[in-house]
């Protein structure tokens, strides 16, 4: 054989060695993605793991671990391997979505838009990222209308009435009345409330102020303040906070895990109010939220209870609500358990009024049980 025939053989030989194992990689590549369909992520994981060591660093086999790691929540890691990626390559747009998606898996909605933004910056009809941020746009609105934030709109007002009866004829009507302004300009919301109760024939008046963040990312936080002037039976002095944190699936359910505590000045004395709690908003318009609700006062015992709820649309601009508590009430400065049935139905009159109906019916242990009515409304701008 002569020399230039034995090089042309084996130039030969070895592009039948590299096309074997490029078809052998696509292989893998194709049952690590099949498993990962199936849910079975370690299997995928493991199937790429055993690719030739020359396979593993290159492009296609770190991309594709980087979005199986995503897809098993497994999020440090493949954010570690994605951002080596894109030191290497940082204008290519299938990172920059996949580092998008990692994000809003994670509920990092501010920083899943800024990726999304990019890609479509740069390539705006690249339908997947236009995709992620409708999807980042409609779980920010979802929290925002879950939270009482105005979302798009500066301004909102909340108001209403209510009328409580009792099954006991010894128990005068109770009445009650709210009136509450936010304003919103840029990342933090503002709060006011007044609120009028005609409890046992006193009427006594409540006011409260508070400040939130109002642009929905991850984290979620809230504090306020209260006082009652003169007060009988509502607490001369209350305040409180939040702390959530909005996590996104892949699936497209936004759980949101959140804790409430609030500490009451009666008259009476102090308690202490604990509540952890866990929202999920379902692609279908429906939402489950569920929390335990604790109590802690002094010279009385600990009380420990819970709450769940649900509410979703039946209808064009009607949502239904409906819910069931067996958890302690504080009135007059004491805490008892209180079982509740509660519903409500809202109407979404326009893009900028809602109109509400709630009812209850709540029967707390040896006192009395109380059937109650309010309507009211949500006005935005």
């Amino acid at each position: 054989m002569t020399p230039s025939a034995l090089k042309s053989f084996i130039i030969a030989l070895s592009l039948t060695f590299t096309l074997a194992e490029t078809a052998l990689a696509n292989q893998v590549n194709d049952r690590a993605m099949e498993l990962a369909g199936q849910q079975k992520f370690d299997e995928a994981l493991v199937l790429l793991s055993q690719q030739d060591s020359a396979l593993v660093t290159g492009y296609e086999h770190r991309f594709l671990k980087a979005r199986i790691l995503s897809w098993a929540g497994k999020y440090a890691q493949a954010e570690s391997v994605l951002n080596s990626l894109i030191a290497e390559d940082p204008d290519n747009p299938d990172l920059r979505l996949a580092m998008g998606n990692l994000n809003y898996y994670q509920g990092r909605l501010k920083e899943a838009e800024r990726d999304y933004q990019q890609v479509l910056k740069d390539y705006p009809d690249y339908q997947d990222a236009r995709n992620g941020l409708a999807n980042v746009r409609k779980a920010q609105d979802a929290a925002q209308r879950d939270l009482g934030f105005a979302g798009d709109h500066v301004w909102r007002i909340d108001g209403g009435v209510g009328l409580s009866d009792f099954d006991r004829d010894d128990i005068p009507e109770w009445d009650d009345q709210f009136l509450r302004v936010e304003y919103s300009p840029h990342s933090l919301a503002y709060h006011g409330s007044a609120q009028r109760y005609k409890r046992f024939g006193i009427t006594d008046i409540e006011f409260k102020a508070g400040i939130a963040d109002a642009v929905r990312g991850g984290w979620d936080w809230g504090l306020e303040a209260g006082f009652t002037p003169n007060a009988t039976f509502r607490p001369d002095f209350n305040f409180g906070g939040r702390l959530g944190r909005a996590i996104q699936t892949q699936k497209g359910t936004t759980f949101y895990p959140q804790l409430t505590y609030s500490y009451d000045d009666y008259a009476a004395g102090v308690i202490h109010n604990i509540q952890p709690g866990l929202t999920s908003y379902l692609d279908n318009g429906l939402v489950l939220s569920g929390r335990l609700i604790a109590t802690l006062q002094e010279a009385e015992k600990d009380q420990l209870g819970w709450l769940i709820e649900g509410r979703a649309p039946i209808a064009d601009r009607w949502q239904i609500r409906a819910g069931y508590a067996n958890a302690p009430e504080a009135i007059d400065g004491i805490a008892i358990t209180t079982k509740s049935f509660f519903g409500g139905l809202t109407y979404m009159v326009s893009d900028d009024l809602d109109l509400h109906l709630n009812l209850a019916r709540d029967d707390r242990e040896d006192s009395f049980v109380r059937t109650s009515g309010n309507v009211g409304f949500t006005y935005k701008r």
